[in-house]
């Protein structure tokens, strides 16, 4: 019997963290072009994209479109960009479809690109940030301005089992 549990152990390799993560010194803008919110009618997942899908900018009109209920709603830009609370979206105030509490504080994603980022540097052993040739040291990447408690090494565990809740939620929104 232990022969059997310890083949099929090695036959499925559980998922590990990866070992090296590079800064690619893109901006938390970079993932806006989609965000995942919850439905004010119906509580299910409802995406957020600009009507311009050209535009690239941060303060461009947004339409919201439930998966479940097809409530439409368009926005009008924010007076000021960043002013939403954590966990919500500047555009329509909603709370974010991918949040869970995790380690004292409210771990969010915007989308699966954004989650997929968050996993890849929160759970890598080794971090790397590089100079850039042409313009120095930059403190506007999507990894520098994570909070201290993410890039923590005694969070890393907790910060790995909220990354997957987040993971399962993002399966649910199909």
């Amino acid at each position: 019997m232990r022969e059997k549990l310890k083949a099929k152990a090695k036959a499925a390799p559980a998922r590990t963290a990866p070992a090296r993560a590079r800064d690619s010194r893109a901006p938390l803008d970079a993932f806006l072009d989609e965000i995942l919110l919850v439905c004010p009618r119906c509580a299910g997942p409802a995406v957020s994209k600009r009507l311009d899908p050209t535009a690239r900018d941060t303060l461009a009109p947004r339409r919201l479109v439930c998966r479940r209920c097809g409530h439409l709603q368009e926005s009008r830009p924010p007076a000021v960009a960043g002013l939403a609370r954590v966990g919500h979206d500047d555009y329509f105030r909603l709370p974010l479809w991918l949040a869970t509490p995790c380690c004292g504080e409210l771990l969010w994603a915007f989308n699966a690109r954004h989650l997929a980022a968050l996993e890849a540097y929160a759970l890598a052993a080794l971090r790397e940030r590089r100079r850039d040739p042409a313009h120095g040291w930059s403190n506007q990447s999507f990894a520098s301005r994570l909070p201290a408690w993410i890039k923590a090494a005694k969070n890393r565990a907790d910060v790995g089992k909220g990354l997957a809740r987040l993971r399962a939620r993002l399966a649910e929104a199909g």
